[in-house]
């Protein structure tokens, strides 16, 4: 019996392996997409939005904005430091780089903060903490983290209980690092609040698409030309909330050293595909678990540690086949 072929992503910013994560990466420093990028559009900003106009103008009609100072009365907005963190959780264990299979290590949240602090020059690669489930380990923290009055409308709340919806990230980096060009899984809307610092993001609309030319290379021209690429730019300042549809591609950089909190939300509509794509995943962690290893080798263990958090915060018993 014969293997079946290889299928492979025709479009070239959906694609996980490393080169081809490298040749997106790159595009942004030279070439046409840089070109293109230089006088891209900012996304909208608004002040003073409430929820019916923000639902209406906004979510219904899959539009980026970011709500200007939105959350700028968020304790943690006043209050919030590395090191006011590190005094409030520096025993917390918490994974540092886990996007990265080399440099990826555990260590305490204070030892996490040292090593920022030793981590300066103009040869180092900055450190990050990406996808801390806060609540998992530190809930008191989401005393400083008010629920978002526009996020109500997320359907996971209904599909999972309270404590998946709820279930939010803090992001927390040193400045220059880089989050690459990706889509977010499940089909769900991005809202990520700035907490500390800024973040410059560029986002590119969910049918952009980078092709190969007949020469087997990158398109791209024909991406920065492309309307529907419909290419955006802007950075997050302390308090301002960005939406961002689902499926639309972003890569963020940091501006300086910065927190952020992300917040996930299922929109109904997206409800079929967001099943789809959960059971996917867990049917190839469970059925297909070493071939997963080799094709996602960045994305396996972070995969791994969103399900295991979403096993305890659910209260599943991993031992059982059947709560």
């Amino acid at each position: 019996m014969q293997n079946a072929p290889i299928l492979i992503e025709a479009n070239i910013l959906k694609r996980r392996d490393v080169a081809s994560i490298d040749t997106v990466e790159n595009a942004f420093s030279s070439g046409p997409v840089a070109d293109v990028l230089r006088q891209a559009p900012l996304i909208e900003r608004r002040k003073g939005l409430n929820k019916e106009a923000f639902d209406r103008e906004y979510r219904h009609q899959q539009r980026p904005v970011i709500l200007e100072g939105y959350a700028a009365d968020w304790p943690a907005v006043r209050d919030w430091s590395f090191e006011h963190l590190a005094q409030r959780c520096g025993d917390t264990p918490v994974v540092v780089n886990s996007y990265s299979s080399q440099r990826s290590a555990q260590a305490s949240f204070a030892e996490f903060v040292a090593m920022m602090k030793n981590n300066e020059g103009p040869d180092t690669q900055p450190i990050y903490l990406q996808e801390w489930y806060y609540k998992a380990s530190r809930p008191e923290l989401a005393a400083d983290l008010p629920e978002l009055d526009i996020a109500q409308y997320d359907f996971r709340r209904d599909l999972y209980g309270e404590v998946i919806s709820t279930n939010h990230q803090l992001w927390l980096g040193q400045r220059g690092g880089v989050t690459r060009l990706h889509q977010d899984s499940y089909t769900i809307d991005v809202m990520h609040v700035q907490l500390v610092g800024e973040k410059h993001w560029i986002v590119m609309g969910p049918d952009a698409n980078l092709a190969e030319t007949a020469a087997g290379d990158a398109d791209l021209h024909a991406l920065a030309e492309d309307p529907a690429t419909r290419l955006m730019q802007c950075t997050l300042q302390p308090g301002d909330v960005l939406y961002l549809p689902a499926l639309w591609f972003h890569r963020i950089k940091l501006l300086s050293n910065s927190i952020g909190l992300g917040r996930k939300c299922l929109d109904q509509a997206n409800l079929q595909a967001h099943i789809r794509q959960r059971m996917a995943e867990l049917l190839a962690l469970a059925l297909n678990p070493e071939e997963v290893k080799l094709t996602h080798p960045e994305l396996f263990n972070v995969v791994m540690m969103r399900n295991r958090v979403w096993a305890k915060r659910m209260g599943i018993d991993l031992s059982k086949l059947r709560p």
